[in-house]
């Protein structure tokens, strides 16, 4: 499934589908992939037992509020997004 992302934490009112989410479902485990202009730019893992949150680096401005947006949709704090931003993979 293909999904455009909401704004719900960024003060705009859309992203105006330039940011897009594919949900998939593989062996008990969801995947949610960011999609930024087209480009792969995050992943979360949802398995039974954790969350994997991983970050594919900086673009631009926008593709980075794309990520924040995404990120935080699914739970993760400021204090956590400081980590991912530096290590590029956390698990919660």
């Amino acid at each position: 499934m293909l999904y455009e992302l909401g704004c719900r934490y960024d003060a705009r009112a859309s992203f105006y589908g330039k940011a897009q989410v594919k949900e998939t479902k593989i062996l008990g485990d969801l995947i949610y992939d960011l999609y930024s202009y087209g480009t792969l730019v995050a992943k979360i893992i949802k398995s039974e037992n954790k969350t994997t949150y991983k970050y594919y680096g900086k673009y631009s401005q926008t593709t980075t509020r794309h990520q924040k947006e995404f990120f935080k949709q699914f739970g993760l704090s400021d204090r956590e997004l400081k980590e991912l931003w530096k290590n590029g993979v956390i698990e919660v």
